[in-house]
């Protein structure tokens, strides 16, 4: 089982995919596996599971407050960082009902991971990508995901556990809605680091995706290799 795999997270993927890729018009087609190996420090790793996307940052990448996860997740190698709602993250998937409710708005949440395995290890599936890191694009990711957090007397403020084995559940300063999606998020850094120009009109994975550059290679798929 890989570190980010858990039975609570695969009913989620159950109710929600089938039902987001009709919404989106379908799923795309299957890219090739991901080849095994670490991130290099001057790139971070864009991981789309079709309806929600994280970025893997190699802890060399980390740069000012956000060094702190280090402590936080002892001998990690990659931090694994996504956005959502608070509610709709936090509880679990029962029905189409929490669905529907799921993009009204509400308090956001990051949801932090420390891998000791490269990303594509750590997932059972999903598409994945590369970003390359343009000279200061580390420094500006790392102060806007700790400007997106709550941070109270030096430290992040943790409001639970998460999911998945040794996560967290971190409050936010950055509220959810319709039009401000986990991809929005995942969007606005990307265009702090400087992987795409702009992330203006981004509310989907897809979008996510397709804005990447190809200069860090195409897209590949997790578990492929397995």
């Amino acid at each position: 089982m890989s570190q980010l795999s858990t039975p609570a997270a695969r009913r989620t993927a159950r109710w929600l995919l089938p039902v987001l890729c009709l919404v989106l018009a379908g799923c795309a087609s299957t890219p090739p596996a991901c080849v095994p190996g670490r991130l290099a420090d001057d790139t971070i790793a864009i991981v789309s599971h079709g309806w929600h996307t994280d970025l893997a940052i190699p802890a060399g990448a980390l740069r000012g407050n956000m060094r702190d996860f280090r402590r936080v997740f002892p001998g990690m190698t990659v931090l694994m960082v996504g956005f959502g709602k608070r509610t709709f993250m936090m509880a679990p998937v029962t029905g189409l009902g929490d669905l529907l409710v799921g993009p009204f708005p509400g308090d956001g949440t990051l949801l932090i991971a420390g891998l000791t395995a490269p990303p594509d290890r750590a997932y059972d599936d999903g598409t994945m990508k590369i970003g390359r890191l343009l000279p200061g694009g580390a420094g500006r990711l790392s102060d806007f995901i700790w400007r997106t957090l709550d941070v109270k007397q030096g430290r992040p403020v943790r409001i639970g556990p998460g999911f998945f084995p040794g996560s967290i559940f971190y409050a936010t300063r950055t509220g959810y809605s319709g039009v401000y999606t986990c991809n929005s998020w995942i969007g606005d850094a990307l265009q702090a680091a400087g992987i795409v120009p702009t992330a203006s009109g981004i509310v989907f994975a897809s979008q996510v995706m397709d804005r990447i550059s190809p200069s860090g290679g195409g897209a590949c798929t997790i578990g492929g290799h397995r």
